[in-house]
C-alpha cells in the first residue's frame, strides 16, 4: 500500500506539471578530491558509496591515480576508501592505481562485497572494439591484507567481439557466488551483453565467463527491438530472473527499454522486453532498475517528457534533449507490467544519470542536471511530494561539486559524490542529513 501511495502521487505530479516541495538539508562535505597530491588522489568519482561494518566508504574515481599512459594521460583511476577520524573529519587512501595494459583503465560505476571483505568492480576501458584485453574492460577484485594494504586480482578481461567491450556498471552476486554483468558493447552484434562470471571449482583457478545475451538479435541493427547499449547492470529477484534497462532500442531504437532475462535448463538465457521508452513519457534509461518489497521495478530516464531551463540542451538526434524522469513498473496479475512516471521540469531537477535507491515508501536519487544547473538531490514519498534536498554549485566557485552521481543511505544519511567541481576541480564525497 505504501507503494502504491508513493506512485499515485508520481501520476499526479505529471499531470500538475511538477508538483514539488523546497527544502534545502543539512549537505556536508566529507572528502574533496584533490586534497591529497592533486590528481594522483583520485579524480572524477562515480557510482554510489560502498560501506563496511565500521562506517569506511568505498569507491571509484574514472581518472587520477598517478598511472599514466598514451590512453589515459589524466590517470587511469582509482579504488579509494575515505575513513571516520575520531573527533570527527574523514581521511582517504588509495587502495588501487590502475595501469591500463596491466590491470585496466577508468573504473566505472560502484563496488560490492563479498562475505569475506573482497571488493569487486569493473573498468571501462577504451570502449573500443578494436580494443586489446585489458583494455576492453576487466571485471576486478580487491581483497584486504592484515598489514592494511590491499592485493587486486583480474577475474576476467574481456577480449572484444564477439566478447563484450566496456563494462560501464557494477556487478552483482547471486547465492551460489556467480557475478553478473552487462558490458555497454561487443558481443556477436556489437551492441553489448549481459555476461556471467562463475568462480573457480579449486583453488587457484581461473573464473569462467559464460555470455547470457547479445543484444540487437531482433528487428536488426536499424531497429534493436531488443535493445542496445545497456549502460546499466542487471538486478536479481528472488526467483533467478535478471532485469536491466539499454539506453537504444525498441520501437523508435532511440529511447532505450526494459528487460528481463529468465534461465532454463541446461544453461539458456531467454529474453523478454517489459517495457519501451518514448520521447513524450521520458526515455533513454542510462541507470539500472531496483526492486521494492512487493515486487516493483523502480528507475530513472535520462531524457524526453519536459523541457527545462536548467535541463540539457544537447540535441540528440533527431530529438531534442528535455529533463527526463524517474518510474515505478508493477507487475499485473494478468501478465505485462504498468507504468508510472514522475516528470522532471528543470528547477526541481533534470537528467538523471543514475537509478533510485528505494527506503520504505520513500525514493531517493540525484539528477545531473537541473536546480541551479548542476545538479540535484531529491526523495519522493508516499504522503504526497517530491522534495529537492539540495542544489549544487550552492556554494562559492562549487566548491559543493557539480554533476552528482551515485548515492547510498548509511545510518540515516545520504552519501555520495559528485563528478566535477569542488576546490580543486576533481570531485567531491558528501553527506546530507534529510
Amino acid at each position: 500500500m505504501r507503494s502504491a501511495r508513493l506512485w499515485i502521487l508520481f501520476a499526479v505530479s505529471v499531470s500538475l506539471g511538477s508538483v514539488f516541495a523546497r527544502a534545502q538539508a543539512k549537505y556536508n562535505i566529507v572528502y574533496t578530491f584533490g586534497t591529497n597530491g592533486g590528481p594522483n588522489d583520485g579524480w572524477s568519482p562515480n557510482g554510489g558509496p560502498a560501506f563496511d561494518g565500521l562506517g569506511n566508504l568505498y569507491g571509484t574515481t574514472y581518472f587520477g591515480g598517478g598511472n599514466t599512459s598514451s590512453l589515459c594521460p589524466d590517470g587511469c583511476g582509482t579504488v579509494f576508501e575515505v575513513s571516520p577520524v575520531a573527533g570527527g573529519g574523514w581521511t582517504e587512501s588509495l587502495l588501487h592505481s590502475f595501469a591500463d595494459s596491466q590491470d585496466g583503465l577508468h573504473p566505472s560505476g560502484s563496488l560490492v562485497f563479498d562475505a569475506q571483505g573482497n571488493l569487486y568492480g569493473t573498468t571501462a576501458g577504451t570502449g573500443s572494439d578494436s580494443c586489446q584485453a585489458p583494455d576492453c574492460g576487466t571485471v576486478f577484485e580487491l581483497s584486504p591484507a592484515l598489514d592494511g594494504t590491499w592485493m587486486e586480482s583480474i577475474l576476467y578481461s574481456f577480449a572484444g567481439p564477439p566478447d563484450g567491450v566496456d563494462p560501464t556498471a557494477p556487478v552483482i552476486f547471486d547465492a551460489e557466488g556467480n557475478l553478473y554483468g552487462t558490458t555497454y558493447r561487443g558481443g556477436t552484434n556489437g551492441f553489448g551483453t549481459v555476461f556471467e562470471l562463475s568462480p573457480p571449482s579449486l583453488p587457484g583457478g581461473s573464473w569462467t565467463e559464460s555470455i547470457l545475451y547479445d543484444f540487437c538479435q531482433v528487428g536488426g541493427p536499424q531497429k534493436c527491438s531488443d535493445g542496445a547499449y545497456p549502460n546499466a547492470g542487471v538486478v536479481l529477484d528472488g526467483l533467478g530472473n535478471l532485469y536491466g534497462t539499454t539506453t537504444n532500442g525498441a520501437v523508435q531504437k532511440v529511447w532505450g527499454l526494459v528487460y528481463e532475462l529468465s534461465p532454463h535448463p541446461g544453461g539458456a538465457w531467454t529474453q523478454s522486453v517489459l517495457h519501451e521508452f518514448d520521447a513524450s513519457n521520458g526515455g533513454i534509461p542510462e541507470a539500472g532498475l531496483s526492486f521494492d518489497t512487493a515486487g516493483n521495478l523502480y528507475g530513472t530516464v535520462y531524457s524526453g517528457g519536459l523541457s527545462g531551463p536548467t535541463c540539457n540542451k544537447e540535441m540528440y538526434p533527431p530529438y531534442s534533449i528535455a529533463c527526463g524522469g524517474a518510474f515505478r513498473l508493477t507487475p499485473n496479475r494478468g501478465g505485462g507490467w504498468t507504468e508510472r512516471k514522475f516528470l522532471f521540469s528543470g528547477q526541481n531537477g533534470g537528467n538523471p544519470l543514475v537509478g533510485l535507491v528505494v527506503d520504505g515508501s520513500s525514493v531517493y536519487g540525484t539528477t545531473s542536471k537541473g536546480g541551479k544547473g548542476y545538479g540535484t538531490v531529491y526523495r519522493i514519498t508516499g504522503g504526497g511530494s517530491e522534495t529537492v534536498l539540495y542544489k549544487f554549485c550552492s556554494r562559492s566557485n562549487c566548491t559543493d561539486g557539480d554533476t552528482p552521481d551515485g548515492i547510498t543511505l548509511n545510518s540515516g544519511q545520504i552519501y555520495g559524490v559528485t563528478q566535477h567541481a569542488g576546490a580543486y576541480n576533481q570531485g567531491v564525497v558528501f553527506s546530507i542529513a534529510p
